[in-house]
């Protein structure tokens, strides 16, 4: 089940006949996510040396970004990175550093989805509580190959200057609150485009939610039938004798 945040109606359809039609995604980027913890982990708090060898060293700082640096400019480079420091505060200046950090993994993007149809915390959350839809996809091509599993939980802070904390396991790693969503994502470099084309074989039903319109549900099904190959399209109902949600 995909959802991100759900658009206004007429955008909602908008949106949809891409998809449905043009095998377009739109892919957000981490930044337009609804958790602000999104991609963004807790930093450990470097001591001034620490923090002054992390922008000044090899790994991050000055000297990988200016490698022919004479040993004066260098000299001059560490005065004025420690003079800061002292002047400004470690911390003040990590949390500075974290904004930044920040800001680069915003503009990666991540398509986010369920692993199954019937979650009714999400029906409610993305899809205008039930009178939206829900786009099932198999998990194969190009792009949903790429497919990786949420991990969920209390994950410790990250150390800027340990290298194997430096991975794309922080988008694949949320809050324990955000694990009624069962989530899966697709992570797509920053520099790609938001539109991302796919074999319009993987979209291999869409259902649509059971409080949805009936002028809707008709633009939908026709959209369907123009399709090649055509989409499968089954409407959710609840059974209330067995307490479930299920499609026909």
């Amino acid at each position: 089940m995909e959802h991100s945040n759900p658009p206004a109606h007429a955008d909602r359809l908008e949106w949809l006949k891409a998809i449905i039609l043009k095998h377009q995604l739109y892919v957000p980027n981490v930044g337009q996510l609804n958790d602000p913890a999104d991609g963004s982990p807790r930093f450990t708090l470097l001591s001034p040396p620490q923090f002054l060898s992390e922008l000044f060293g090899p790994r991050h700082g000055v000297l990988r970004n200016n490698p022919g640096l004479s040993l004066d400019a260098q000299i001059a480079e560490a005065y004025v990175i420690d003079y800061n420091i002292q002047l400004h505060g470690a911390e003040k200046l990590q949390r500075r550093y974290k904004d930044i950090f920040d800001e680069t993994m915003n503009q990666w993007k991540v398509y986010c989805l369920s692993k199954r149809y019937d979650n009714m915390n999400l029906w409610a959350k993305y899809a205008d509580n039930h009178r939206g839809y829900c786009l099932e996809f198999a998990n194969e091509g190009a792009f949903f190959a790429c497919a990786m599993n949420v991990t969920y939980g209390e994950f410790a802070a990250m150390d800027v200057t340990n290298d194997e904390h430096i991975n794309i396991n922080w988008f694949f790693s949320k809050g324990t609150q955000w694990s009624n969503e069962e989530e899966v994502r697709v992570l797509v470099p920053r520099q790609y485009p938001h539109e991302v084309i796919i074999d319009p074989r993987c979209l291999t039903r869409i259902i649509l939610g059971r409080k949805m319109s009936d002028s809707d549900r008709a633009v939908i099904r026709d959209w369907a039938k123009q399709r090649q190959p055509e989409l499968e399209v089954v409407t959710a109902s609840w059974d209330s004798f067995e307490n479930v949600l299920k499609v026909a």
